[in-house]
């Protein structure tokens, strides 16, 4: 019966035990290239808790088949809380490829 309702109302959960959360399917508000820094995510570590999906603002991560967490670049903002909410500290920041060659080229003309 709730999968039928889920269906109905165009809702998806995205729950986990004991971090229950099902919401509207939201329009995709990609970031651009604004982004200098993102989320890099060591699997050997992590230990599929959730607590980065559970805070990212931009609701950037999703759970692949394997139930790792996934950070979607074209939401995320780079503010990485994810790293900071993190019990294991498998996820770290990466430099945004091409960020430095694009400002270092605008700042020519």
């Amino acid at each position: 019966m709730l999968s039928k309702l889920i269906k109905e109302k165009n809702v998806h959960s995205a729950g986990k035990k004991g971090i229950p959360h099902a919401v509207e399917k939201q329009k995709l508000i990609e970031r651009k290239n604004w982004r200098t820094w993102k989320p890099v995510i060591d699997y050997d570590k992590c230990i599929k808790c959730g607590m980065c999906w559970l805070h990212c603002p931009d609701s950037a991560y999703a759970f692949n088949k394997k139930g790792f967490p996934e950070c979607d670049g074209r939401v995320c903002k780079g503010c990485l809380l994810c790293i900071t909410v993190c019990p294991v500290r498998c996820i770290s920041a990466e430099q945004e490829r091409g960020l430095t060659e694009k400002k270092e080229k605008e700042k020519k003309k």
